[in-house]
């Protein structure tokens, strides 16, 4: 069943810590959701040198980076940053056991993630949404299917 929000939603967490060029495929779905919800507002937990393109492009939007490299270390001083944070929404665009991690920490009503065929490394446990199950499909097309 389709997620409905209306009014648009005020806080926005998107997820996805790696790579560049899947940064830069999340960015299309992030542009996506600013076009429909212009008043909501983002932020998007990446790694840190994605963070450096990234935020050029987009200064309006929060970015929180996660180093992989200190992974517990990051954990710890990613929950202190999000303590009393709490999300609308987390749009969970990475599928990988770490970035579940990551997303154990985000306070959201719900959860989107990938569908249950697709959400690899057991995505599909830390997540209480999912996007339309699709047949393989590049990865654009994939992060698209979280703005349909």
């Amino acid at each position: 069943m389709p997620l409905n929000f209306n009014p648009p939603l005020r806080n926005v967490c998107l997820l996805r810590l790696s790579a560049i060029g899947d940064t830069c495929h999340a960015l299309a779905a992030l542009r996506a959701f600013q076009s429909a919800w212009p008043q909501t507002r983002f932020t998007w937990i990446i790694g840190k040198l994605e963070a450096k393109l990234m935020a050029a492009l987009l200064p309006e939007i929060e970015f929180i980076t996660f180093d992989k490299r200190a992974m517990l270390g990051e954990l710890r001083r990613l929950r202190t940053t999000l303590r009393g944070r709490r999300f609308d929404l987390l749009l969970d665009l990475q599928l990988s056991f770490r970035a579940s991690l990551v997303s154990s920490l985000i306070r959201a009503p719900i959860k989107l993630g990938f569908d249950r065929q697709r959400a690899r490394e057991l995505q599909w446990l830390f997540t209480n949404a999912s996007i339309a199950p699709a047949a393989r499909e590049p990865v654009l097309d994939s992060f698209m299917g979280f703005v349909r």
